[in-house]
C-alpha cells in the first residue's frame, strides 16, 4: 500500500496571546496535526477551544509562538509576511462563514480575483472562472451582483472562487454557518463532489455534526488541545 501524502504538517504547535503578561492566554498547547492530500477533514470543539486559531495558525493568516508547519511542503514559520501571503494566495483557497465576496463585482469578476492577482491574463481568468461557476452550477448567475443572490448562491460563488486556481488545499471556517440546515448539506455536498473529482483537500472547522460526520476525519480540541 502507497504511502499517503501529507499536504500539511504541524507539530508541536503553540499560540500565546498576551506572551509573558500576568493574563497571558495558551490558546494551542503543542498541537500535532497532519492531513493527507485529498482528504476532507473537519475540526470541531466547543466555543473558545480553539478551533479558529488552530485553522488560522496551519494556514498562515495568524502567526504561531513555536512549533512547525508545513503545508505543501514549505515551511510558513520560515516564511516573511509579503512571501506568506504570495504563497497563500497560490497555493490556498478560503471559505469563511462571513461570505467576503466584493460586492460592487459581479459573480464572475468575484472569482477570478484569484487567478488576476497571481498574474493570470485577464481573458484566461475569465474563461476559468467562467467554467468554475459553471461546475458550481451557477453559470446562469455569472453577471449578478452578491446582492442579487441568495445565501446559498453565495457561498457557492465563495466555493468557486477557492477553487478556481487549483489550490493545495481549502480552508473553511463555518463555511454553513450563516445558512439554512436545507441549503447548508446542500453547499457542504458540492464541497464533497469537488473533493471527489479534483482531490482537491478540504479542512473545516464547523461546530455542525451533522455535517461533520460527511467528512472522512473529524478532529476534536478542547482547551488548546486535541483530545
Amino acid at each position: 500500500m502507497s504511502k499517503k501524502e501529507k499536504i500539511v504538517d504541524a507539530k508541536n504547535l503553540k499560540k500565546i496571546y498576551n506572551q509573558g503578561h500576568p493574563n497571558e492566554v495558551q490558546a494551542l498547547k503543542g498541537i500535532d496535526l497532519t492531513v493527507d492530500k485529498g482528504e476532507t477533514m473537519t475540526i470541531m470543539g466547543p466555543s473558545g477551544s480553539g478551533k479558529t486559531t488552530l485553522l488560522n495558525c496551519i494556514s498562515g493568516i495568524d502567526e504561531a509562538t513555536s512549533g512547525e508547519i508545513f503545508v505543501a511542503g514549505k515551511d510558513l514559520q520560515k516564511m516573511k509576511d509579503g512571501e506568506k501571503t504570495r504563497y497563500r494566495a497560490k497555493n490556498m483557497g478560503f471559505i469563511f462563514q462571513t461570505f467576503n465576496l466584493i460586492p460592487v463585482l459581479t459573480a464572475v469578476e468575484n472569482v477570478e480575483m484569484p487567478l488576476l492577482v497571481t498574474g493570470v491574463k485577464a481573458k484566461e481568468a475569465r474563461e476559468r472562472s467562467l467554467e468554475m461557476l459553471k461546475i458550481v452550477g451557477l453559470e446562469d448567475r455569472a453577471e449578478h451582483k452578491p446582492s442579487e443572490l441568495s445565501g446559498g448562491q453565495v457561498q457557492r460563488v465563495t466555493i468557486a472562487r477557492s477553487l478556481v486556481h487549483r489550490p493545495a488545499i481549502v480552508w473553511a471556517d463555518e463555511p454553513t454557518g450563516n445558512l439554512d440546515s436545507k441549503t447548508a448539506h446542500s453547499v457542504f455536498d458540492l464541497m464533497l463532489e469537488l473533493n471527489d473529482k479534483y482531490n482537491e483537500t478540504f479542512v473545516v472547522v464547523t461546530h455542525d455534526e451533522e455535517i461533520a460526520k460527511k467528512t472522512q476525519r473529524i478532529v476534536n480540541i478542547d482547551s488548546g488541545k486535541l483530545v
